[in-house]
This record gives structure tokens, sequence and C-alpha cells, in this order.
């Protein structure tokens, strides 16, 4: 009966295999048994900012809260935003904070906001392939019809992206917006080079689209400083830069925020007072405060190094216990880690016996267009203990040998 009831957007709501595994994580809770979980990219446990979120708010003075509990812009904090072009200021990004940074519940809500600004049904959007899940739900829930790019070491390829732009033009078929992750990248941990980011602005003005770059990772590097952004090589207001707090601070923060031309900004303003007014003010003043005090710095440091360790000891434990026939690179930063196994491996299968042996990890089916691709799956390093990272690859290891054999 239900079914009548519910819209376009809510007949195409489905659950994905993050829903999947989060249930099986609830089952085995409720009797008892663990679960290894090597799927989101969440933060360290140990590594969350308590002690510093409580020293923000322990300090806040009283005059402070009347402000801090009232409704905000929906363009966000105007203290945050100003911190916010200062901490992009450092990466290459000039953003005037009183009208080209928006401030939004993590960045998925951006990617949300630029969804119902920019795309109606039938609208052509590129995306590397594979891409960030959330990103391709996101496109398609509002009708986008999505072309992929392979990528290759370095990222999206360029000369597959000329090719496909020319084509397309040449057909009549216009596309709206380009969608990338070029800094450790998700799910394969890739860099897009210099060049590469160059040219993509270059290609954006001659085949008039819009590159969203999405840089929840680009921070979290482990040889030498963050990749210059692609929006900082942007002089000409072609691309929508997003990042997050997520990954350097705390999730739970839920602080994103958009830079782009005044008139974007202005628009995806305009969607987010309709969606859900403005951000919450508490986070964002212990988010202001977090920035102005050097605390985000040092944060990313931990996490830098924490992380890093956390990736040797996956790699070490992947080379003792996976079959041979696996293959991976070593992630130069990020969350996670690319797995390709052989043609005929079926690691979607798979995954309902890895959650029996109390281990989940992300099927690589997920991140592409196309189903059928089966033989890749994404590890997160981030998140488990590294008890758990050595248990967890210990039993995956022992499954996909099995698998192999059989």
């Amino acid at each position: 009966m239900e079914e009548r009831f519910y819209s376009r957007l809510g007949r195409a709501l489905k659950p994905g295999v993050i829903a999947r595994v989060v249930l099986a994580a609830f089952e085995r809770a409720r009797r008892g048994e663990k679960l290894i979980s090597l799927t989101g990219g969440s933060y360290d446990p140990m590594s969350l900012p308590v002690k510093e979120v409580e020293e923000v708010l322990r300090d806040i003075p009283p005059e402070d809260w009347r402000g801090i509990l009232q409704y905000g812009s929906n363009l966000g904090s105007g203290r945050l935003r100003a911190e916010l072009a200062k901490f992009s200021g450092e990466a290459g990004i000039e953003a005037d904070p009183e009208g080209e940074i928006i401030v939004t519940n993590g960045s998925q809500q951006a990617l949300d906001l630029i969804s119902r600004v920019f795309l109606d049904p039938g609208d052509r959007v590129i995306v590397g392939e594979p891409t960030y899940l959330q990103a391709l739900a996101s496109f398609r829930l509002y009708g986008a019809e999505v072309e992929t790019v392979p990528l290759d070491e370095e990222g999206m390829r360029i000369d597959a992206l000329e090719r496909k732009l020319r084509k397309l033009s040449a057909e009549g078929r216009r596309v709206k917006l380009l969608y990338t992750v070029p800094s450790y990248q998700n799910p394969t941990a890739t860099v897009m080079p210099e060049h590469r980011r160059r040219r993509l602005v270059e290609l954006a003005e001659e085949y008039d689209f819009l590159i969203v770059e999405d840089n929840p990772y680009g921070y979290i590097s482990f040889e030498g400083p963050m990749p210059k952004p692609i929006k900082a090589y942007d002089d000409i207001g072609r691309v929508i830069y997003l990042s997050t707090f997520s990954k350097i601070v705390s999730p739970g923060l839920r602080i994103g925020w958009a830079i782009g031309r005044r008139r974007f900004i202005e628009k995806m303003a305009l969607a987010k007072m309709n969606a859900d007014i403005c951000s919450d003010g508490l986070s964002q003043y212990v988010a202001a405060e977090l920035l102005r005090r050097g605390h985000v710095h040092r944060l990313i440091e931990r996490v830098r190094r924490v992380y890093r360790e956390k990736r040797d000891l996956m790699l070490e434990s992947m080379e003792l216990h996976f079959p041979e026939e696996a293959e991976w690179r070593e992630p130069r930063g990020g969350l996670f880690l690319w797995v390709k196994m052989p043609e005929g491996f079926d690691a979607d299968a798979l995954l309902d016996e890895a959650l029996k042996r109390g281990v989940a990890y992300i099927p690589g089916s997920n991140f592409y267009t196309d189903p059928n691709i089966r033989n890749y799956l994404r590890l997160n390093y981030s998140y488990p203990s590294r008890e758990e990272i050595a248990e967890g690859i210990r039993i995956l290891g022992d499954l996909f040998s099995e698998a192999l054999k059989s």
C-alpha cells in the first residue's frame, strides 16, 4: 500500500551496503558478538578531540550563549566563515567569508544542495570511476545521467575526459557538472597531479561546465603537505569546493562547507533554508574556536600520525594473510585501501560470509555505475583498532584464499 504515496524521489531511495553492515552489527551485538568494521571512513575513536572540545565549552562567555542557542544565518556563523576563509587561504584558496562560503551539515549536505540547485532530471554529470558512492546516490536521486571517465594511478584520466567531452559535444549533449575527489580519492586513494588539475579548469571553461571538487581527505597526507586544491587554480569561478571537519576534527560536529561564486552560494543558501534553515549554532561555535586556537592544525598532525601507523599495520597484515593474487597500492594519504582481486572473484557474494565471521568491508561494485564489476573491495584503516585491523585482515585473508581455491 505504501508505494503509491511515495514521490519519485521517495521511490528512488534504497538502502545501500552501509545499511546492510549496520544491521549486521546490531544483530551481532544483540547476540553478544563483535563485528570488526573495515567499512566507512569514521574517525579513530581514541583520537577524537574530547579535551579540546571540553576546553572550548568551558570557556564560552555567558553573553555568547543566547546567540549560540538562537537561529543563525543560513550561510553559517560569521565567526566560523571568517575562520574557514583563513584556513582555506592556507591551501591557496581565496574566498570572501561574507558571500563565497556556506557552512553545511557535513559536506554530504553540500553535495545534496548542489544537486538541488544545479541538476534537472536528464542533466549530465561526469565522474571519475570508481567514485564516492554517496555522490553517485545524490546525483541519481535528482535524476542526473552519470557519465564516467576511468582513473589511473594519478586519478581521473584527462585524455579520456577530453575524448568524452568531444564526443558529447558533437552529439549536442551538454555536461552540467564534473565531480572529482582529486586528493586521496575515495575509494582508490589516488592523487591527481598539478598539471591535470590545471587542465581540468581549462576544460571546464572550454566546454562550459562546473567542477565540484570534494576534498575531505586532502589534509590527511602521509608524505608532505596537502596537495594544492583545484580551486586554488581557478581564476574564473568554475570550481565549487567542498570540505569537511568529519575526517580531520570530528564527524559528530557535522561541519562541512562549500566555497564558490557568490551567486552560486546564494542559491545554495536558499536551498539550505528550505532544507534545515541553518546549521547547529553550538557546533559552529566550537568549530570556530578550534580553528582560532590552533587546535585543528594539531588534530591534523595527530590523525596523520595515527592513520599512517594504522595504514602500515594493515599493509603488513595483508602481506602476511592475503592471497598472492590480490593487488593493491600503498595509499599516500586518506583513509582507504583499494584492493583488486582476479576476474571471477565476487566480493559482493562473499560479504555475507565475511559478516558471519565477524568482519565487514565494502564491495567495490558500490563505487561503479556498473554493478557487475565485483572483483574489487575497499578497506578502511582509520576506525578499527590496531588489534581489529590485524584480526580482520587475517579473517578476510582466510576467506578470500578459500574462495579462490573453490
